[in-house]
């Protein structure tokens, strides 16, 4: 099975990186968790992770400061803050549980990205375990 897995990630690879999106499809279409993909990624391939969907890593050179592509919210809907605080635990709010609140309030992701910055939270774990 793993093989498989890893056949359809180098398929799915640009310049020996696979985008959080694509990972999540492929992990989905083999019935398997993200951070189960990404464990296979990371112990059994030398494929990075980039572009993740909260636009938190991946998106340009991280020692030139590049990496991220959030910016804090200009504006932060109360029901979004109130739902996402909700979840936090020392400090740190589940890369799922930002998606579960999109989801609940039709957000795009990105933009959970830019109010979770707003509010000076950070994503820890992520689901494919990389922070």
């Amino acid at each position: 099975m793993s093989d498989q897995i890893l056949a359809a990630v180098r398929d799915h690879a640009v310049n020996g990186e696979l985008s959080c999106a694509d990972a999540h499809a492929i992990a989905a279409e083999h019935g398997i968790t993200p951070g189960q993909i990404g464990a296979l990624v990371n112990n059994q391939s030398d494929i990075r992770f980039y572009r993740c969907q909260l636009g938190l890593f991946g998106y340009g050179e991280k020692s030139l400061g590049q990496s991220k592509i959030v910016q804090p919210a200009e504006h932060v809907p109360p029901e979004i803050e109130a739902a996402l605080r909700a979840r936090v635990r020392d400090g740190d709010i589940p890369c799922l549980d930002v998606w579960q609140v999109a989801d609940q309030f039709a957000y795009p992701r990105l933009g959970m990205g830019n109010i979770v910055e707003a509010l000076g939270l950070r994503v820890r774990p992520c689901q494919l375990g990389c922070f």
